[in-house]
């Protein structure tokens, strides 16, 4: 028994398949204008509304809608990505759909810009699931924190671009934010081409239960029936539900940090701050994806859930400095902005992300990930609405919201997270065995 386990594995590391870095750098590529897709409108805002003479809290409306369609749409394209080809959905969906970015462009009013927005919507819920689910069958348990932290940390940085790009774009004139849009769809529908040369291996191929014996004949598929499995899986289930309360102060400081940093009025070096920010988010999945591999390597069955407890002491003590110390230099407020950055990646690439792949069958990680930002849309919609809603009866003060609507979903997130230290370990050892099942069925 042992040493055909030994066997296994010894095969899986063999075989590691061709252009996966070429996979992961595509993927990060798209994934990094499909985060300055999904940042654009929030960025360029403090310059359109006044252009378009819209009230500045339109912006939660706008928003909101966005998450909504995209969790309406979510679980259908993780469905799909579970059956289908991967590869096909990314280069429409990812690629050629972004070019309703570049439509919101030539939007002359605020219903426009709603349509507009509503339709690319549609297609910001493919990437993720899509791809996670691609690189779980190219890199193994001990592999998947530096490929997922990769890509994540491309995508972050596409929104440490858009400060630079974007913010010198709209300096131009009243109406230079249109080409932000249009750019940013030009760029969205390259980024499919590139995609056309990713490796799609069978689902499990990177398992080393089945990676010997696998094909895509044997693959696992999603059937209908199969979802309510997910709900019996509890690590699934609390990582979803502390990932998804934790990321709505991660939204709304989002949705709003950059236009109260511009109302701070504190010189042309504020704009430092929430590079900061963006840089240490990028740099904290680029290194704690290989950190926590290192991790999970020493320590496999607490290890990944101790980094993620750890990121949401360190990232509610960051977010409450950022925005009580924050506004009175330039300094403090990098300073926590950056520490905020890299708690916020050390959860996701560190934690959060490995740990749900690892838990899930392969057939059922595009679903699960997918109905996991289906639940994170609606939660976020209502706490971004909420926030616009709040904003108002504040008479617009930014900081006071923040200050009410961003640590407390952090602080909560991570009293949920503590039930992993008991259920990460036991849900690990029910894959293997089930994996172990298939390939014996597989054999047959």
């Amino acid at each position: 028994m042992h040493s055909s386990a030994v066997e296994v594995l010894s095969v899986a590391v063999a075989e590691k398949p061709r252009r996966r870095w070429y996979t992961v750098f595509a993927l990060s590529v798209a994934y990094l204008i499909d985060s300055m897709e999904g940042y654009t409108l929030q960025f360029l805002w403090p310059y359109m509304y006044p252009a378009l003479g819209i009230p500045v809290a339109n912006l939660a409306i706008l928003q909101s809608i966005g998450r909504v369609v995209s969790a309406i749409t979510g679980p259908i394209w993780g469905y799909v990505a579970d059956r289908a080809s991967r590869k096909a959905i990314l280069v429409v969906m990812t690629g050629v759909w972004g070019l309703w970015t570049a439509a919101k462009g030539f939007a002359n009013s605020f219903s426009q810009l709603l349509l507009f927005a509503t339709l690319a919507g549609i297609g910001l819920t493919v990437l993720e699931p899509a791809a996670l689910s691609l690189l779980s069958d190219l890199f193994g348990r001990k592999e998947r924190g530096r490929a997922i932290g990769f890509m994540i940390g491309a995508g972050f940085a596409g929104s440490l671009i858009s400060v630079v790009i974007l913010g010198a774009i709209a300096e131009g004139n009243t109406e230079a934010w249109r080409y932000g849009f249009i750019t940013i769809g030009a760029l969205s529908f390259l980024s499919g081409l590139l995609l056309l040369g990713i490796n799609e291996q069978p689902r499990g191929s990177a398992e080393p239960e089945i990676s010997d014996v696998v094909t895509a004949e044997t693959a696992p598929k999603i059937e209908p029936q199969l979802i309510a499995q997910l709900l019996k899986i509890p690590t699934w289930v609390i990582n979803m539900v502390s990932t998804n309360i934790d990321f709505t102060g991660f939204a709304i400081l989002s949705a709003w940090a950059f236009t109260w940093i511009v109302e701070l009025d504190m010189g042309p070096m504020v704009q430092v701050a929430m590079l900061a920010m963006m840089l240490g988010t990028v740099l904290g999945h680029l290194g704690f994806g290989w950190l926590s591999d290192h991790v999970d390597q020493r320590h496999p069955f607490h290890g990944r859930v101790a980094i993620g407890q750890i990121a949401f002491i360190i990232n509610l003590a960051s977010a409450i400095g950022f925005l009580v110390l924050g506004s009175r230099s330039v300094l403090l407020l990098s300073t926590f902005g950056m520490l905020f950055g890299l708690s916020f990646a050390l959860k996701g690439s560190g934690a959060q992300l490995p740990i749900e792949q690892n838990v899930l069958p392969p057939e059922l990680r595009a679903t699960g990930r997918a109905l996991g930002s289906w639940i994170s849309a609606f939660v976020t919609a209502g706490g971004v609405g909420l926030s616009g809603l709040l904003l108002t009866r504040l008479d617009n003060d930014l900081q006071r919201m923040m200050l009410i609507m961003v640590p407390l979903p952090i602080l909560i997130g991570a009293l949920v997270w503590i039930p992993l230290f008991r259920t990460y370990r036991r849900d690990m050892a029910a894959l293997e065995a089930r994996l172990s099942d298939r390939r014996a069925a597989i054999s047959q």
